[in-house]
Parts: structure tokens; sequence; C-alpha cells
């Protein structure tokens, strides 16, 4: 959709549209939102700006001059970020347990992205990606209480919402072009992306993080790439090789250590 080299359509209006069309289906949950104290809606639209805005923004921008295997190798990285931060809070060292399953994730995420192509990308894309990941790990770790206090539905619909303000205020000046630019099969997946993984998908990770802890949860964002490899095989047709095959394994390893 948004192309590499600065092809495509103009990432950050693109972004902008799909979560304002994810914002729209919120709003009527905002109503319970009423109840909140001015604290607590102060902290939930700064935690969607957060993970919504920052994530979002940095992410399709910087993806657009780095490769896959860059951007698998950076965005593995956030759940060691969700375990540092976690560790900073608790004002103790994580285990060695989790330490050696992030150890094996990482290494997961190695062989899986020198399978997807060589590991390039341009210093500032390379920043953005990984401050992108930084992002959403410190929104991990900020919005569990929340959830715990208020519900995953609730929270969600606030964080999404003031995450997109943001992001239309972002992508405003590209959005002519856009609009000009998408064909209708384009929007019909700009659709499905706001319903599924903007709206569905946030909703999941919020009540699971809520359920789970922001650490046992972050150990999952090491199946992202694993699910991009198995679904670029069976929709794309994209050539899985023994390497990608390994660190498939070994991210299935991780998590699973990670669980007990």
């Amino acid at each position: 959709m948004v192309g590499t080299s600065h092809a495509g359509l103009p990432a950050a209006a693109f972004i902008a549209v799909r979560y304002g069309i994810a914002c729209v289906l919120f709003l009527p949950l905002l109503r319970e939102a009423g109840a909140w104290t001015r604290r607590e809606l102060v902290f939930g639209a700064l935690c969607g700006m957060i993970g919504i805005s920052g994530y979002n923004l940095l992410s399709v921008i910087g993806a657009r001059t780095v490769s896959a295997g860059m951007t698998g190798l950076l965005n593995g990285a956030e759940p060691l970020m969700i375990v540092l931060l976690g560790a900073i809070m608790r004002r103790r060292l994580p285990a060695a347990w989790t330490l050696a399953a992030a150890a094996i994730g990482l290494a997961g995420i190695v062989l899986l992205a020198r399978g997807s192509g060589p590991a390039l990308g341009d210093p500032l894309g390379i920043a953005l990606t990984l401050t992108g990941a930084l992002l959403w790990a410190v929104y991990c770790v900020l919005v569990p209480p929340l959830i715990a206090a208020r519900g995953a539905i609730t929270v969600t619909a606030v964080a999404m919402c003031a995450g997109a303000v943001p992001l239309l205020a972002a992508g405003g000046t590209g959005m002519p072009v856009l609009f000009h630019a998408m064909t209708g099969s384009q929007w019909v997946l700009t659709v499905m992306l706001a319903i599924g993984p903007s709206m569905i998908s946030m909703l999941c990770w919020n009540a699971g993080t809520a359920a789970l802890g922001a650490e046992k949860a972050g150990w999952f964002l090491y199946l992202l790439p694993l699910v991009s490899l198995v679904g670029g095989a069976a929709i794309l047709g994209e050539p899985v090789k023994p390497v990608e095959i390994a660190g498939g394994g070994l991210i299935l390893l991780s998590v699973f250590l990670s669980q007990r």
C-alpha cells in the first residue's frame, strides 16, 4: 500500500485514514468513559498517543526505507524492551529464565530476517522503526492498570480515538493525493485493516495484556514475523527456506518457555 523507497500511497495519510475509520467505529463505545476521572481520561489519551500515534506513524514511515529483514530484527526487540521497562518499574532484574527465553526468541527473529533477504535500511528509517518499537513497549507497560480498572473495551476506544487525532493531523496534507490515488480494492483493504488489526486485534491485545501482564503478553509479539512468514507462503506463494523454518521453531520455543 505505501510502497518502498518513497513510492506508493502517502504513508502518513494512509495510516491516518485507517485509524480514523477505526476511531469512528469506536465512538459509540466512548459513552462508558463518561464515568472516568479526569486523570484517567488524560492517562488513557496519553497511552493512545504513545501506542497508536507514535508507534504506527513512525513504523509506517520507517518501513518505506527499511527492508523486511531489518524491520523484523528491530521489531524483535519489543519483547526485550517490555521486559526491561517492567524491570525498571519493579526495580528488580529480570529472572534468568526470562532472559533465556528472550535470547531464544531473538535468535529466531535473526534467522527469519536472514531468510527474508538482506537486512538493509537507511539510518533515519532504522531510527524511526526502533523508536516506534520502543513507544509500543512503553504503551504495553503503562496501560494494563487502566484496563484492569475500566475494562479493555472502553480503554481501547479512548486510546484509539485519542491516538487517531495526531495521525489525522500528520496525514491531513497528504489526503487529497491519497483519495485521488486509491482504487476500490485499496479502500476495501483499508477498511479491513481498520476493523481487523486496528480494532479487533487491539481489543484482544489489551484484554490479554491485562490478564497476563505486560511481560508475559509481550512474548507473543515474537509471533508476528512467524505469522507473516506463513501468510506470505499461503496467500502470496512466497517460498519458505529452511533457515526460516528453523527461526520459526525457535520463536515458538521461546513463547512456550516464557509462559511456563
